[in-house]
């Protein structure tokens, strides 16, 4: 429907053109209408302009600069695009190697509580066990702070 209603509207703009008058009245002042200039009053020339805003007459100097103004404003675009991607692929590995050496102090931080678990299960005299027992809690504390439990595999 609304195609039909746009098609109806463009045919019915090329059936109805209009025509700009541009007339001088005998008072000098200058009167544009879409009728033809009213007697006692003189019919000007309208002046056509393109509608480019490059000018017609420089020989296509100002298309060259233009083209030449496109050209480098497309290369900066692209270096910046290098220089950002760059930067990021930077930020993703030292994310990435920082993320490995936790995940690395976490494992070891597990394997030390493994080993003190079962340091503990083996049966210790009473004041050793008390100390294993510290050992552990603090090793478990920092695991905790660390979020080892991000770094679990399986």
């Amino acid at each position: 429907m609304k195609n039909l209603l746009l098609l109806g509207l463009l045919l019915g703009a090329e059936l109805c053109p209009a025509e700009v008058f541009k007339c001088r009245s005998a008072d000098g002042s200058v009167a544009y209408g879409q009728q033809s200039c009213p007697a006692g009053s003189r019919a000007l020339e309208m002046e056509s302009h393109p509608f480019s805003v490059i000018e017609q007459n420089d020989g296509g100097q100002a298309a060259k600069r233009y083209r030449e103004q496109l050209r480098e404003w497309a290369d900066k675009r692209d270096k910046n695009q290098q220089a950002d991607a760059k930067t990021e692929q930077r930020e993703r590995s030292a994310q990435r190697k920082k993320w490995l050496a936790e995940r690395e102090h976490c494992r070891r931080l597990d394997a030390k509580r493994a080993a003190l678990d079962a340091k503990l299960r083996r049966g210790q005299p009473l004041q050793e066990a008390e100390r294993v027992k510290l050992r552990l809690a603090k090793v478990e504390d920092q695991m905790q702070d660390r979020a080892c439990h991000l770094y679990k595999e399986g």
